[in-house]
C-alpha cells in the first residue's frame, strides 16, 4: 500500500511542486488549501505524514499542529513544518506546538525527501531518530564511507560533537527551545560549509546530536577552517560578548538561589577513520 502524504499550503506553486514530487515518488499525495482543510483532511485521511505551512487563511500551522498533537487519534501523525518563518522564536513555537520537524524555505527538496522518509520509518519501527533536523541519520554516513573505502578512494570519517558540559548549562541558562535552535542552526551551517568545498561530502546526525561527515581527504583543510569559523559566528549570535569574553556562563540555581558556572560551547572534530591518497 501506498503511503499518504498530505500537505498543507496556501500556496498552489508550492502544493503543486510538492505534489508532483512525492507522486512521482511512489506517495500518495492529498493536498489542503488552509488551515481549518489541513486539520480536516488529516482526521479523516490519517496520513503517514503532514507537510504544514506556519501562514495559512483560517487557522494557523501551529494552531493546526497543536490541535492534532493534542488528540489521541492524530498525536502520532508526524508533521513537518515547512515554513519561510526563520527566527529563532518562529522555530520555538513551532517545536512547542508538538513539531516533529522544522524546515525553512527555500529548502533542499532531497533533505525534505530523506526526512520524510525517516520519519515514516520512526513511526513504523517506534524508534526515534534525528530527522527533527532534517539530515539523514549517522548510520547513512558511515555506510557511505565503508563503500568509498572498499572502492579504495580517499575518505575520512569526522565526529563532530560539542562538551555534553557546555550544552546542559546552555540550555539550563537559556531553556531547551534556544538549545534545540542552535542545534538546529548548526546542523545546516555544516551542511552549507560542506557543500561549500565537498560537492560529494555527506553530513548526517547521531541521537546524541553529534555530526559525522565524510569527505575526500584533500578537502579537510578546507572543511575544517569554515566548520571553525562558522562555529564562532554562531556562538557570537548566541552569547553575550562578556560570557564568550570570560570563557564561561553564570546563572542562578532555581533550588538553592547560588549563583551557578558552566562553561561556553566549544567545537571539538576528530578524525574516525581515513584512507590516505
Amino acid at each position: 500500500m501506498r503511503k499518504k502524504i498530505l500537505i498543507a499550503d496556501d500556496n498552489r506553486a508550492i502544493t503543486e511542486v510538492l505534489q508532483l514530487n512525492f507522486s512521482l515518488l511512489g506517495y500518495d499525495v492529498q493536498v489542503a488549501s488552509d488551515g481549518e482543510e489541513a486539520e480536516r483532511k488529516c482526521r479523516t485521511l490519517r496520513p503517514d505524514v503532514l507537510i504544514l505551512d506556519v501562514m495559512m487563511p483560517k487557522k494557523n500551522g501551529y494552531k493546526v499542529c497543536r490541535n492534532l498533537k493534542l488528540d489521541p487519534d492524530t498525536s502520532k501523525v508526524p508533521i513537518i513544518l515547512l515554513t519561510a518563518k526563520n527566527l529563532k522564536e518562529d522555530v520555538y513555537w513551532g517545536y512547542d506546538s508538538g513539531a516533529d520537524a522544522y524546515m525553512t524555505k527555500p529548502y533542499d527538496p532531497r533533505q525534505l525527501e530523506i526526512l520524510v522518509d525517516q520519519l515514516i520509518k520512526e513511526t513504523e519501527t517506534g524508534l526515534k531518530t534525528t530527522a527533527w533536523t532534517g539530515l539523514p541519520v549517522a548510520s547513512r554516513v558511515e555506510a557511505e564511507h565503508r563503500e568509498r573505502l572498499e572502492v579504495g578512494a580517499p575518505s575520512i570519517l569526522l565526529d563532530l560533537s560539542l562538551p555534553q558540559e557546555a550544552m546542559s548549562a546552555f540550555s539550563t541558562k537559556f531553556g531547551q527551545a534556544r538549545a534545540k535552535d542552535f542545534i538546529h542552526r548548526w546542523a545546516w551551517l555544516l551542511y552549507e560549509k560542506l557543500h561549500a568545498v565537498a560537492a560529494a561530502g555527506v553530513i548526517g546526525q547521531t541521537t546524541d546530536d553529534r555530526f559525522l561527515v565524510t569527505i575526500h581527504t584533500n578537502e579537510l583543510p578546507a572543511f575544517r577552517a569554515l566548520a571553525d569559523g562558522a562555529f564562532q559566528e554562531l556562538l557570537r549570535t548566541s552569547y553575550d560578548t562578556a560570557d564568550l569574553d570570560r570563557g564561561s556562563i553564570t546563572w542562578t540555581d532555581a533550588e538553592t538561589g547560588q549563583e551557578v558556572h558552566g562553561p561556553v560551547l566549544s567545537l571539538r572534530i576528530d578524525e574516525i577513520e581515513t584512507r590516505p591518497e
